[in-house]
């Protein structure tokens, strides 16, 4: 039988006005562990006022980001038992 694991990551999604950005913050825990990786959407004074837009860009950022570090972490154990890094997609 296959071993299934489910992993829930929290999207906190905060949105300034007055600053006119949206900042996310992505986290995992897992093992005991928290990872956590931020991202930020900027509005030009001339764009649209469409809030959902820096949300989804914001929060986009943020899982990259977490992507990004759960290959780095999965790395580091790779290298701590003798193996290779894996490569960046």
């Amino acid at each position: 039988m296959a071993n299934r694991t489910r992993w829930i990551i929290e999207l906190d999604i905060e949105e300034d006005s007055e600053e006119r950005s949206t900042y996310a913050v992505a986290r995992l825990r897992r093992d005991g562990a928290v990872l956590e990786a931020t991202g930020t959407a900027h509005r030009h004074p001339r764009d649209l006022d469409l809030a959902r837009v820096g949300d989804d860009l914001a929060a986009a950022r943020a899982l990259v980001e977490l992507a990004s570090a759960l290959q780095t972490d999965a790395g580091q154990v790779l290298e701590k038992f003798g193996a290779n890094p894996p490569t960046q997609p």
